[in-house]
């Protein structure tokens, strides 16, 4: 396999992987607390989820438009 392929695939894995890991543990948080009652730590996590969608959003536009 070439050796900058190899590189880029990794860091794709290794990127989702965090993201992933991010994902879950916001929603955690929100789930937590919505059940005790904390409307900091939903809206905290809200924020986060929303930073983190708007991220993936504009990385793949911005790929999108210096590919044309």
């Amino acid at each position: 396999m070439n050796n900058e392929k190899f590189k880029l695939l990794t860091r794709r894995v290794l990127a989702w992987v965090f993201v992933g890991l991010v994902t879950v543990t916001l929603c955690f948080i929100a789930v937590w607390g919505t059940i005790h009652g904390i409307i900091e730590l939903v809206t905290l996590a809200g924020g986060g989820l929303l930073t983190e969608l708007g991220t993936v959003i504009a990385f793949y536009f911005v790929k999108k438009m210096s590919e044309e």
